[in-house]
């Protein structure tokens, strides 16, 4: 029977932190709705083949934006060129930056109270349809709406490294590596290693240069408020990319703009909307997608366009 289909991760450092409230999710949905707990990325193949199989009409994720990246991956692979479900973004993880820049907002318990409301109810949701990015490495292929490396993937290294990530931790950092660049501190240094490739797109090439970071998204917060991928939604089908290429410096000038998402100088931080962008560099490129780290040894990543999802907002 079609109904809900909420998938938790019980490792998510907030739902390690209230388990008592996945309990209550499970009490709170209808009776053809079911509730299924991965305790591997293993199980979530077995669900995705479940869910597929009983024609759910919503997917509710309750975990961070690695849970969903990670979920959404393996959902893509099993439904192949049937549609996926709507999806509900439930904000059960410690980053939810995807959520935050589609308009999301709330606790677990209340947007999944909503969700269940509105369904059996036939009241009609608030939703917005994003493409989902597609990134390609020799490991394989991971979907996501986020994309970054340089400044990003070195961000979240040092974030993980703290032993204790929360917003709060992720703006200490920041403050830090702000008021250690004058005096060129190990932080600021450590962020700013440069990342050096050529960007290949439709029709426009980026020669081989360095980068302190390349971000792609089609949503347009990158965490902490912060907005600078303002042409995410120009067009269908496409992401809004960044590759950064001014200093330390000209980044933390460009930060309140960034915040305000206010257009940045192109000489410093350069802006394509693309469909397709094939990464070159003669080492191995870190990336993060969605906060998960990957590597690409072979110094090759493609991004494209992926499926488009309808997530609910309210």
């Amino acid at each position: 029977m079609p109904g809900i289909g909420i998938i938790t991760n019980p490792h998510s450092r907030r739902n390690r932190r209230h388990p008592e409230r996945m309990r209550r999710l499970g009490y709170m949905l209808g009776q053809h709705d079911t509730y299924e707990l991965t305790n591997r990325i293993e199980d979530v193949e077995e669900v995705a083949r479940k869910f597929k199989d009983n024609g759910i009409e919503i997917l509710a994720l309750n975990g961070g934006d690695g849970t969903n990246h990670v979920t959404l991956t393996t959902f893509i692979k099993v439904y192949g060129e049937e549609p996926l479900p709507k999806v509900a973004l439930l904000r059960g993880g410690t980053m939810n930056t995807v959520s935050n820049g589609v308009g999301i907002t709330g606790t677990p318990p209340r947007l999944l109270a909503n969700l269940v409301e509105k369904y059996y109810t036939g009241q009609p949701f608030e939703t917005t349809r994003r493409d989902i990015l597609k990134v390609e490495d020799e490991s394989g292929e991971r979907y996501g709406f986020i994309f970054g490396n340089g400044i990003v993937s070195n961000f979240l290294e040092a974030y993980y490294a703290t032993g204790n990530p929360s917003p709060t931790t992720a703006g200490v950092l920041v403050a830090r590596a702000l008021a250690e660049m004058p005096v060129g501190g190990k932080l600021p240094e450590q962020l700013f290693r440069p990342f050096t490739a050529s960007i290949e797109f439709e029709d426009t090439l980026w020669e081989e240069r360095d980068y302190a970071s390349v971000l792609a998204s089609t949503v347009d917060q990158i965490g902490l408020g912060f907005r600078p991928f303002i042409r995410c939604q120009e067009r269908d089908h496409s992401f809004h990319l960044l590759g950064v290429t001014g200093g330390p410096v000209d980044i933390a000038l460009a930060l309140p703009r960034i915040r305000l998402g206010l257009p940045v100088d192109e000489r410093k931080i350069r802006s394509e909307v693309s469909s397709r962008a094939l990464f070159r560099s003669s080492e191995p490129i870190h990336y993060t997608i969605d906060g998960d780290m990957h590597v690409a040894q072979s110094g090759e990543v493609t991004l494209a366009t992926g499926p488009s999802v309808e997530l609910i907002i309210k």
